[in-house]
């Protein structure tokens, strides 16, 4: 497979790595010959070292390598992903061909006035952090119940005080 770029992506590409982030990369193939003429490009080579039933772990390594058509369709639709990797530093690309040299030096011409991409992307965004965040503060309101408790206490005595599922709790206790 003949590689145009790849690049480390995710935590590492925003700037957010912790100790305990996995490492995320992205790239863009060429396709061969026979699968240009039988109409057979894939739209991407995925490869994960993590369970797809788990969360990744800070040894995990996620690859997504798109092929230059597929990823040539993101561009012009004005994909998130398209963009970060249009934009991404030197330091972060690993290895690239003087064809990504090419789609860099165009890159303005991927910029659209249609914000529907950038639109969804955010939406999906707010979406997962907010579901998190509400989770973080209905634990954190579970918490600080159970602190005000005496540790030897039962759990049954303290759990008609613990908050039900509303809307701002998203934890749905059972009633014993």
């Amino acid at each position: 497979m003949r590689i145009i770029v790849k690049m480390k992506f995710g935590a590492h590409l925003y700037g957010t790595v912790t100790s305990d982030s996995d490492l995320d990369y992205k790239g863009i193939f060429l396709p061969t010959k026979e699968q240009v003429l039988l109409g057979r490009i894939p739209k991407s080579h995925n490869y994960s070292t993590g369970k797809d039933d788990s969360r990744n772990t800070k040894n995990d390594v996620d690859t997504e390598l798109y092929s230059l058509h597929y990823f040539i369709k993101l561009a012009c639709a004005g994909q998130t992903v398209a963009m970060d990797m249009l934009h991404a530093p030197d330091s972060m690309i690993l290895k690239k061909s003087k064809i990504w040299d090419e789609i860099v030096k165009y890159k303005q011409k991927f910029y659209t006035k249609n914000l529907k991409s950038f639109i969804d992307y955010a939406r999906r965004q707010a979406s997962k952090y907010g579901i998190k965040g509400s989770r973080i503060n209905a634990a954190l309101r579970v918490l600080e119940i159970l602190k005000k408790e005496d540790p030897s206490k039962k759990m049954r005595g303290v759990w008609s005080r613990l908050p039900r599922r509303n809307i701002g709790c998203p934890i749905n206790f059972p009633v014993i």
